[in-house]
């Protein structure tokens, strides 16, 4: 194999696999030969004595025909022959036709499923073997590698799993009950906010701190009384649920943008600061830094 290098290597095993799958006893096809492999990677096989094509001296190998090759030693390396697997298999579907007939015979109700009462290793129609040992009696070929690209998928030997974990959508109000759930038995429940609930002093700091962080105000007391109604009656309205409310609220608090309401008939007039101000409120304003004037006059 070291002489063979590795592409002649890999042709030797894809090409094991198709052997050991259709049990033909060693003996390769030409076509499989070319349809897996190139000339040079077949004809390195040959001159390194892996292979043997029609004519060849090698007194422990049976002869091939012409433009088909013959794995060297196939046998002799401990891969069983088309006679003992078909013997195997027959075995194997005497014993489920046995068991099958047993369960009928006592009057079972019960649906036995496809893999009941059956080792890994007869699920393929063995008995008397398991995957933990398959380098004897398994008809994979042994030291010849998974099933390759050009083969069916009958020869693989992976198992799906016959489980999933569903996913919960946000708001679900499901929980497992059973008590064998393990973990999720003890998360909190989940339930609609109370019409009364109220952030506490670490949700309001940290969402003062956060407006802060990315350049916005600060919210008053009566702004933040404002947003958690609006809060409240959003997370209602939509029939949300939650074990705890008050990430949500810190969120909704970051993001508010709260405008100061006008007085009723007033305008709104934004100032040069950018803070926005009623009409009336800015006539009052100017009335007041009159008589301030006038004050500070008549005592001059």
């Amino acid at each position: 194999m070291m002489r063979a290098k590795n592409a002649a290597v890999g042709l030797w095993m894809r090409v094991g696999s198709y052997v050991a799958q259709h049990l033909t006893d060693g003996h390769v096809p030409g076509p499989v030969a070319t349809m897996y492999g190139s000339t040079p990677q077949i004809s390195k096989l040959l001159a390194v004595g892996l292979w043997h094509e029609h004519g060849h001296t090698c007194t422990r190998c049976p002869a091939v025909r012409p433009g088909d090759y013959f794995m060297h030693d196939y046998r002799e390396s401990g891969n069983p022959s088309r006679a003992e697997v078909l013997a195997r298999r027959k075995r194997a579907a005497d014993k489920k036709a046995k068991q099958r007939a047993a369960q009928t015979g006592s009057g079972s109700t019960e649906n036995p499923s496809l893999f009941d009462e059956e080792s890994s290793a007869n699920r393929d129609g063995f008995d008397e073997e398991t995957d933990a040992n398959p380098d004897q009696d398994s008809d994979d070929s042994a030291g010849h590698g998974d099933v390759s690209l050009g083969d069916s998928s009958g020869t693989s030997r992976a198992r799906v799993p016959l489980h999933s974990t569903p996913l919960l959508k946000e708001g679900a109000e499901e929980r497992e009950g059973s008590a064998g759930s393990g973990a999720r038995a003890h998360e909190p429940a989940l339930s609609l906010i109370p019409a009364d609930w109220a952030p506490s002093t670490d949700d309001v700091r940290a969402a003062q701190l956060a407006r802060l962080d990315s350049g916005r105000e600060q919210l008053t007391p009566q702004q933040l009384d404002v947003v958690t109604r609006k809060f409240v009656r959003r997370m209602t309205d939509d029939g949300r649920t939650a074990a705890a409310w008050g990430g949500r609220w810190r969120q909704w608090a970051e993001n508010e943008r709260i405008e100061q309401q006008p007085a009723a008939g007033g305008v709104v007039v934004p100032f040069a600061g950018g803070a926005q101000q009623t009409k009336g409120q800015q006539q009052r304003a100017g009335l007041a830094a009159l008589r301030e004037r006038l004050q500070e006059g008549s005592g001059a």
